[in-house]
């Protein structure tokens, strides 16, 4: 198992999803595919199986959730870089910490990711780094970076809409025991760089999506976009909330997210959950598609 102590230092540094691009390597160097909305470059002679649609099918999940943020992605390509390993990845040209698996370049509209052979990983890979490129593009429209609960959430809202049955961290927030939740307000202001072991960074990324499911799922995508939009001008959390749902800061909104919990089960599921198992112990690192670096971080 990786030292807690590394991985601890890992987060404080700059996370992969914000990192700004001085100059992009050579297009020549690459094998080149496009679609409707995608410029995709490999590096391997043979693309990833049926990639260029398997990456429309990602745009369509996510168009109608994130084109509000990202309005030019109906019109303007994105680029996706795809290694043909990691240690082609880690030894190329975008130089990538070695613990991420995704790069994402909000003014440079580019993903770079690596295949693993496993499709159903990248697909999820490069919808998780494609929220991060829409949403950050969106938050530095006006010089700002989204707080941190809201950014990493939302990016794993999106990976978990790729598969319409749910992924793992669906399954897993229907079975979230209150015991290792962090009480509202004190989670929104909670980052991950202050967390010192795998068990709360995994419940605290399980927290920030269920958090940004129950503010886009059961309400609207007007109300969403409004609570986002108060951020982005500098508002702070608690004004945010009452202008898009009002809703208190605090107990008010902990007490309707913790009902709202408690009746929530997984896509394609018809069973709600009975209480949490004692056994429960959601590790993102065995479940997801990634590991718990992966998702880039930022203060």
């Amino acid at each position: 198992m990786r030292c807690i102590t590394a991985l601890f230092c890992l987060f404080i540094a700059a996370g992969a999803s914000g990192a700004e691009l001085a100059t992009a390597p050579s297009v020549s160097n690459w094998h080149v595919k496009t679609s409707p909305h995608f410029e995709i470059l490999h590096e391997s002679v043979w693309s990833p199986s049926s990639i260029s649609l398997e990456l429309e099918k990602i745009f369509a999940s996510m168009r109608l959730k994130m084109a509000m943020f990202a309005p030019w992605m109906v019109k303007e390509k994105s680029r996706i870089y795809i290694y043909a390993s990691q240690d082609s990845y880690v030894n190329g040209e975008f130089n990538p910490p070695r613990w991420s698996k995704g790069l994402a370049y909000s003014s440079k509209k580019t993903v770079v990711v690596y295949d693993t052979g496993d499709i159903l990983k990248l697909k999820a890979v490069i919808a998780h780094e494609l929220s991060h490129l829409y949403f950050e593009g969106y938050f530095g429209e006006k010089l700002k970076y989204p707080p941190q609960w809201l950014n990493e959430g939302l990016a794993v809202y999106l990976e978990e809409s790729v598969s319409p049955e749910g992924g793992p961290w669906s399954r897993a927030l229907a079975y979230f025991p209150p015991e290792r939740q962090v009480v509202f307000p004190g989670f929104f202001s909670l980052k991950i760089d202050q967390l010192k072991s795998e068990a709360r960074i995994s419940d605290w990324y399980l927290q920030a999506y269920g958090t940004v499911l129950y503010l886009y799922r059961p309400h609207t995508r007007v109300q969403f976009k409004a609570f986002c939009e108060a951020l982005r001008t500098g508002e702070k959390v608690e004004t945010a909330l009452w202008k898009g749902y009002r809703v208190r800061e605090g107990a008010d909104f902990g007490n309707k997210w913790s009902v709202w919990l408690e009746s929530y089960s997984p896509p394609g599921s018809s069973l709600k959950p009975g209480g949490a198992s004692a056994s429960f112990d959601f590790k993102p690192v065995q479940f997801s598609s990634f590991s718990f670096t992966n998702f880039g971080s930022k203060k």
